[in-house]
């Protein structure tokens, strides 16, 4: 895991390699931007590498990171919104943020 440092370049940013449709890509985003998806994986039941695949398949011409972030708010906006979040695998949270933060082109 590489790190680049904050500061003047801005805040620190963390190198991670994912699996997104099954070709190797690296990543670079804030440490708590990391641990909210990894938070959203383990309540959605899903890997790392099939949710950036979604988000990947959904986001058109926009930057898979910046995809990655508008996902996560709009996860969590979403589960403020209906009070909670499900237990049961893949939620309707999961779906409404992602066509909300990534919505499919028709």
């Amino acid at each position: 895991m590489a790190r680049t440092s904050g500061g003047k370049e801005g805040p620190l940013l963390v190198c991670r390699n994912v699996k997104v449709s099954g070709r190797r890509t690296s990543l670079r985003m804030e440490p708590y931007i990391w641990e909210s998806l990894k938070e959203i994986c383990e309540r959605e039941g899903m890997t790392l590498n099939e949710i950036c695949t979604q988000i990947d398949q959904r986001k058109g011409e926009a930057n898979l990171t910046a995809s990655i972030r508008v996902f996560i708010v709009s996860y969590y906006r979403t589960a403020i919104g209906v009070r909670g979040f499900s237990e049961n695998g893949p939620s309707s949270i999961l779906r409404k943020a992602m066509d909300d933060a990534v919505p499919l082109d028709d």
